[in-house]
């Protein structure tokens, strides 16, 4: 899992959001129906959203939530580190608090470059790229997602970290 449950839950409910007409508030009730959460987890989540300027909510009669911004200038990485925080691609493999290149982890050799794809791939996948092959409605990027952005990046990793 490259990803952790919030900022996987953050990812679908975003996409929910982005699939809505424009100016369409949308209840948390219903955004969690559709990414098959608990009701008050989305809505904590939808606060740290909310606290990046990724999405807004209103109160009162007719309440809801919407996208902060235009699908195409929310990237992946921007949901992720407004969900949990920095992302995989931003820290030393084993979780150290420094892996200095004058004195690395054991596999930094090998994960900086996996890092650095990571980091491209989340910087350069927008909200508009996951909504383009996700079915309508369903708040999951679709299979092709995985695809289109994999092939935009300059070079191809496996999920094993293999270089195509």
């Amino acid at each position: 899992m490259l990803f952790q449950h919030a900022s996987e839950i953050a990812i679908r409910a975003t996409i929910f959001l982005a699939q809505q007409s424009p100016g369409k508030l949308s209840p948390v009730r219903e955004v969690a129906a559709r990414a098959g959460v608990p009701e008050a987890y989305l809505a904590k989540i939808f606060q740290r959203l909310s606290r990046a300027g990724l999405v807004r909510s209103f109160r009162g009669p007719g309440k809801g939530v919407e996208l902060g911004h235009a699908p195409r200038a929310i990237t992946l990485a921007a949901l992720v580190r407004a969900a949990e925080g920095p992302a995989i691609s931003e820290g030393c493999v084993f979780g150290l608090a420094s892996c200095p290149i004058d004195t690395p982890c054991p596999l930094h050799r090998d994960w900086a470059p996996l890092q650095a794809s990571i980091r491209e791939l989340m910087e350069n996948t927008t909200l508009a790229d996951l909504i383009a092959v996700a079915p309508v409605g369903s708040g999951k990027p679709g299979r092709a997602a995985h695809k289109k952005s994999r092939s935009s990046s300059k070079r191809e990793i496996t999920p094993r970290g293999r270089r195509l």
